[in-house]
């Protein structure tokens, strides 16, 4: 089973390199995988196999059918979408299953892999709300999996040139529910949700006894690490609740386990956690990435779970969106008298 990230735009980030790092000092038997375009110089990493993915037809389809801005983080709607299309190219090719991670996920040591191997169905994810799944973590088992993956980009972009690849998960979902495998994203008590059908919920107490452990779709490393300063302009926004999804988000808690090296959820008010097997971590600290300073950056994260919500500042981005405003201006100026 290989395991995957997919990089389509600018030069690779740090929090990624470091991220590749790990993966492959952590689970030596497993191919750990980099499918990336020409955009991108892969780092030397001893153990990475890169592998350049070229932009087909679909690519340009869905960039001429989505309206999104194009000029927003090297096209991002688009390198968010076109990365399944990466996907199901490889598994096309080497006829392998894989686990895919989004760039800002981290794993723990104890990740399920057989757990996965072992699964009925082909291909899993996590459902974040009512409208999306997200890709945070993907099992893909086949290249029948792998073409249900893809299977509504055209099409709901071809209904909505503002849908996402959020928004097609879960119509791949509910197109495939026999096929689909939903991860836990929380604690196992339904008490931890809000506006879930019945449905929903045998799905995700039946996702807990396979797994025995958590998936962060997007609603833990957001709530308790913060967001994305590059949404704000260096602006980092901890401890709220964003999604609105699935996720009662304030009220669970996050705990540092020093056996694990991890984290485990919970829900306010029980004693039982769970396991988290993956994080996802929009903030893009190279710190939380590195394995040097990840377990200290995760136990300070844990122990300000509890804390209100608050606002820090990314120097470095505030600068950067300073810059490229500046730059702009001047841009804007510079055409105006000429």
């Amino acid at each position: 089973m290989d395991l995957v990230f997919v990089h389509l735009n600018t030069p690779l980030p740090k929090y990624l390199e470091y991220n590749l790092h790990n993966c492959i000092r952590m689970f030596p038997e497993k191919q750990v995988v980099l499918l990336h375009n020409h955009l991108v110089n892969p780092p030397k990493i001893e153990g990475l196999r890169a592998v350049i993915i070229e932009a087909e037809s679909r690519w340009n389809e869905l960039d001429q059918l989505y309206s999104h801005p194009k000029d927003f983080r090297g096209n991002f709607w688009l390198t968010s979408s076109a990365r399944l299309f990466a996907l199901e190219d490889y598994i096309n090719s080497t006829n392998e299953e894989i686990i895919h991670l989004e760039s800002d996920v981290i794993v723990s040591q104890d990740f399920p892999f057989e757990s996965f191997h072992k699964l009925e169905k082909g291909l899993a994810f996590p459902l974040i709300s009512d409208q999306r799944g997200v890709a945070s973590v993907v099992y893909i088992r086949d290249k029948k999996a792998a073409q249900i993956l893809t299977s509504t980009l055209i099409s709901e972009a071809r209904k909505d040139p503002q849908t996402t690849e959020m928004l097609s998960l879960k119509k791949v979902y509910q197109n495939n529910t026999e096929y689909i495998q939903i991860l836990p994203i929380g604690p196992r008590h339904l008490d931890a949700y809000r506006n879930i059908t019945q449905k929903f919920a045998t799905e995700l107490v039946q996702a807990h006894s396979i797994f025995n452990g958590v998936f962060d779709g997007s609603e833990i490393g957001q709530f308790f690490a913060g967001t994305d300063p590059r949404n704000r302009r260096g602006k980092i926004l901890l401890r709220y609740d964003l999604v609105e999804g699935f996720a009662n988000i304030k009220n669970w808690t996050l705990n540092y386990d020093s056996i694990r090296s991890f984290a485990n959820i919970g829900l306010n008010g029980k004693e039982e956690v769970a396991k988290v097997f993956a994080l996802h971590m929009p903030v893009k600290d190279p710190k939380i990435f590195d394995r040097k300073t990840q377990a200290k950056v995760l136990m300070q994260i844990c122990v300000n779970g509890t804390n209100p919500e608050g606002v820090r500042i990314s120097i470095k981005i505030l600068f950067l969106a300073i810059l490229g405003m500046v730059r702009r201006r001047l841009g804007f100026e510079k055409l105006k008298h000429s």
